[in-house]
């Protein structure tokens, strides 16, 4: 028994209700089960219960065993003060445990009233196994509408946790929807490697101060590669050269030269030239000089292949032939292959709209980003290549999110009981109360 297991139970209150009593005889009735905590403290919070003739409003504990309590030291927390029952497996303590008050904490044990199949159907899913993916050899049992709605859940829930950052983005820089916008497609634009380095830049850099200069390429391209730190050098290169003079009027112009960072902020060991953080930072000029009007550009775009050609601009000739200053690369080096470009929409666009819905109460924008998605191939990587050959759909873009989303949020930490897949398998055919 684990107390993942009776937190399922008790939400969904798939046990024997009839005669329904504490361990010390009273009678319960549940009248609200609570909303589950995912955080520190009781494990259901706000619940409502009748306990004999009194209507109880509180919160519910949950664990294998009485003596549990003890062991966690709930006693000494305050956060424990207003649990109205502890729900058990089994009561393992001859004396009831007490609030500071010395009221008593009244307890229900589950044993005996749970319907043996649930758990039987829960062990099995959990047996410990080298499958990354719990249920793999069990989704078939699953009903395809089970299945069709938890991909829906899984890439809502995607959008709408990736856009949580972006809310708070946009509230810290009051509401400066350009600079936020600008942030997240420069931390993206660093991938994995330099998203940290580049979303540095980003702030110490402010967007108005580009915009300011997107006319003319080799302006942005000089504010970006110097705040950067890549044009401190002695350069024999005409480019580099006109690039650095540039750069020190502007940082002089617009009072950057205490904002700017070193070259030892950038990764690049193993890194293969076209990838090299100089590389991307010219391809983000490029970029950001080809939509002047950022933000905007994106929330009104309808095609995904209009964008795609946006974010696949190759960058300046020089940086076509270098992968570093004065560095000539073996072949020509152009803008984001087409994998690269859909990984990046897949990172910037979507969660912009889905926030930007959220901020204006604009639906719409959700719904425009699902089309959206459907019109980019599914992603391939480590993660999606799992699901292939299980019956869940892996067609586009959404389809890929989806699943990774259910992999890193509720396969790899087991959180089988929080995730309606996990929910069909345990409960089998629908269960009538024991």
């Amino acid at each position: 028994m684990t107390e993942e297991f009776l937190a399922y139970l008790w939400q969904f209150q798939y046990f024997n209700k009839n005669h329904l009593q504490t361990e010390a005889g009273q009678s319960i009735v549940v009248i609200y089960p609570g909303k589950r905590n995912t955080h520190a403290g009781p494990d259901f919070f706000e619940a409502v219960l009748q306990i004999e003739n009194l209507r109880w409003y509180g919160n519910i504990e949950i664990h294998v065993k009485t003596s549990h309590w003890l062991k966690h030291g709930h006693q000494v927390d305050r956060a424990y003060e207003s649990v109205i029952l502890h729900v058990v497996w089994e009561n393992d303590l001859a004396e009831p445990i007490c609030r500071s008050d010395k009221s008593p904490i009244p307890v229900l044990s589950l044993k005996g009233r749970v319907d043996p199949l649930l758990w039987e159907r829960y062990a099995v899913l959990m047996v410990p196994t080298s499958r990354p993916i719990a249920c793999a050899t069990q989704l078939h049992r699953v009903p395809t509408n089970i299945l069709v709605n938890a991909a829906h859940q899984m890439i809502m829930r995607r959008l709408y946790r990736k856009s949580e950052e972006i809310l708070q983005w946009l509230a810290y820089y009051r509401g400066h929807w350009q600079q936020v916008t600008y942030m997240l497609l420069m931390r993206n634009m660093g991938f994995k490697t330099n998203a940290e380095a580049m979303l540095q830049l980003a702030q110490r850099l402010p967007y108005d101060i580009l915009r300011k200069v997107s006319h003319e390429r080799t302006s942005v391209e000089a504010l970006l590669l110097g705040m950067a730190g890549w044009l401190d050098d002695n350069f024999s290169d005409d480019y580099l050269k006109q690039l650095q003079k540039e750069f020190w009027y502007l940082a002089h112009k617009f009072d950057l030269k205490d904002k700017k960072m070193h070259q030892s902020a950038w990764k690049t060991a193993r890194m293969r030239p076209a990838n090299f953080p100089v590389r991307r930072l010219a391809q983000a000029a490029a970029l950001l000089c080809h939509l002047p009007d950022l933000f905007s550009s994106l929330v009104e775009i309808d095609s995904i292949s209009t964008l795609k050609e946006a974010f696949q601009v190759p960058p300046s000739p020089y940086w076509q032939k270098h992968y570093l200053a004065e560095k000539t690369s073996a072949r020509k080096l152009g803008g984001l292959g087409e994998e690269s470009a859909n990984t990046l929409i897949i990172n910037t666009l979507f969660p912009i709209l889905t926030a930007y819905a959220r901020h204006g109460g604009n639906p719409q924008a959700i719904e425009k980003a699902l089309q959206l998605l459907q019109q980019l191939p599914a992603e391939t990587n480590a993660i999606t290549r799992r699901w292939q050959g299980l019956p869940l759909p892996l067609q586009n873009a959404a389809d890929s999110q989806a699943v990774i989303e259910l992999y890193n949020e509720f396969c790899t930490p087991c959180r089988c009981l929080q995730c309606s897949i996990g929910m069909s398998l345990v409960q089998g055919e629908p269960l009538q109360n024991p």
